[in-house]
């Protein structure tokens, strides 16, 4: 009983678009690629403990950095903030509440970064980025496989 009570309390509210994420919940492998390179990193998805987050924990070759997802329905409003191995945070929104397709713009530090979550199955996402840094725009796409459960 007090299993289903603690499964019950990791899960979002059914009515909050975060619910559309529950797929995620588990590992992925995942491919970066913007032009000749190439990355290839692990990502692990999980709710916090009331259900009003999700976590992403990403690592690969040397790094990785840690994500939270969160949705304000009072204001249809996507929030996600990135915390990487060198310090830096970057704070994203997207508006809507279509939990398969985000697409998100960095607020802080800067406008510079636009990421676009897409759905493409139940064992598939695809992240389009576009980061503006020293007058140049580098274009990138990740894609991720549902990993072992």
């Amino acid at each position: 009983m007090l299993a289903l009570f603690v499964l019950a309390a990791a899960s979002p509210a059914a009515t909050s678009p975060l619910a559309g994420l529950d797929y995620l919940v588990g590992s992925w492998n995942c491919t970066y690629r913007a032009g000749t390179a190439r990355l290839a990193y692990g990502a692990t998805y999980a709710y916090d403990v009331d259900g009003h987050t999700l976590r992403e924990i990403a690592t690969w070759a040397g790094g990785g950095d840690e994500e939270l997802q969160a949705y304000d329905a009072q204001h249809r409003a996507w929030t996600a903030t990135v915390l990487d191995d060198h310090g830096n945070a970057t704070v994203m929104r997207a508006s809507g509440g279509d939990p398969h397709h985000i697409a998100y713009r960095s607020v802080y530090p800067d406008a510079s970064l636009a990421v676009t979550f897409d759905r493409v199955s139940a064992t598939e996402y695809t992240l389009h980025g576009t980061v503006h840094m020293g007058g140049k725009t580098i274009a990138s796409v990740d894609t991720c496989l549902r990993g072992t459960r």
